[in-house]
């Protein structure tokens, strides 16, 4: 029996089909107008349609969340925003999960990510391991378990996916470790610099909070306790490592998270100083900002910027450019998106993921 579940929220009321029926057995004895027998006919298509389950796809890869005749209300409602070219609107489709140690249950969801295929990882924290389950909220695996050796975690706090492997940061351990997808297998990554004398990356983090992959498999890791961002080539060997502690264009204090754009480009949650930093690939500084930012947490990034804050989800351009927020979480904290096409957050305390559909519809400009 799998834990997983998806809430629904409001139930639509339905005809009785024996009901239904039976006036139509004593409609055969009588004859009627058209005017009867049009009405029949709405009755039965509008008993039909209330049978069929709502189902939304995003495209062929993307697992479909199927919403019952029940949830359909629920799945219209939303909220919008609108700028002078466009309008946006977040659908709640699917909440998954609940309080628990068991399949598809989460104690404190920091982060997640999700693959071409709909699949869900999830870095659950509280109890030490990564669940992968479908966008439809069915269980599909889980590894890990706390302990220090490899293969076992102390409160990880991001799982990031690539072609074929992926990148955990195990955060009370302070290092950072990869599963190959075909053997499942762990090991640990990253090599340091020259002057870490070969020492395994791992060996020097301090507190790995946050992951993120480039286009080119380039993996950047936040390294919370040092203040600093990390680039590792494919292969786990270092390429930069950048900021320090403080207040500046290049310093943090307590970053949280980062996130690569399709351009290259990455963003910076400099979370003491409530701040997202932006970046080029190679560490040169572009611009920040602070507006609409209470508690800025973690973010994601493709076409817009998500950054989940106090008790929703802000939304930027790629310049930093407000455009909205929505969503009334109890504690936001992971964020993924699939193409800028469906947003997953995961809620700290209410121990859920939330899928939304993003919609955009173009406005006329006065």
């Amino acid at each position: 029996m799998l834990a997983a579940t998806i809430r629904n929220r409001g139930r639509s009321p339905t005809f009785s089909r024996p009901l239904l029926l039976d006036f139509i057995c004593q409609l055969s004895r009588l004859r009627f107008s058209v005017d009867h027998y049009l009405l029949l006919v709405l009755l039965i298509g509008i008993s039909a349609c209330r049978t069929l389950p709502l189902i939304v796809r995003s495209h062929a890869d993307f697992q479909s969340a199927i919403i019952l005749p029940d949830q359909a209300a629920s799945a219209q409602s939303s909220l919008k925003a609108s700028t002078d070219h466009q309008s946006l609107s977040f659908h709640l489709i699917a909440e998954i999960g609940t309080t628990g140690q068991g399949a598809g249950e989460f104690l404190s969801p920091t982060d997640l990510d999700v693959d071409l295929y709909g699949l869900i990882y999830v870095a659950d924290t509280g109890n030490n391991r990564i669940q992968v389950l479908t966008s439809g909220g069915d269980f599909q695996a889980e590894f890990g378990h706390h302990g220090w050796q490899i293969g076992e975690f102390d409160g990880p706090n991001d799982v990031v996916i690539g072609q074929s492997t992926l990148f955990l940061a195990d955060t009370g351990n302070d290092r950072m470790q990869i599963c190959q997808m075909i053997d499942h297998l762990l090991a640990p990554f990253g090599q340091a610099s020259s002057q870490g004398q070969g020492q395994s990356a791992f060996s020097w983090l301090n507190r790995p909070a946050g992951i993120d992959l480039s286009t080119n498999g380039e993996v950047y890791l936040v390294d919370q306790g040092h203040h600093r961002i990390l680039k590792f080539d494919p292969n786990g060997q270092l390429l930069f490592s950048h900021g320090r502690y403080g207040d500046g264009i290049d310093r943090f204090r307590h970053p949280t998270d980062l996130a690569v754009d399709r351009q290259g480009d990455f963003y910076v949650v400099d979370a003491g100083n409530s701040k997202i930093k932006k970046y080029d690939f190679s560490g040169n500084f572009i611009l920040e900002w602070d507006h609409h930012l209470q508690q800025p947490n973690r973010i994601a990034a493709h076409g817009r910027v998500y950054v989940t804050d106090s008790k929703s989800v802000e939304v930027f351009t790629t310049e930093g450019q407000y455009l909205t927020s929505f969503g009334h979480f109890e504690y936001p904290s992971g964020i993924a998106t699939l193409d800028d096409r469906y947003l997953y957050v995961s809620d700290l305390q209410q121990n859920t993921i939330s899928v939304f559909e993003v919609r955009q519809a173009k406005t006329e400009q006065r």
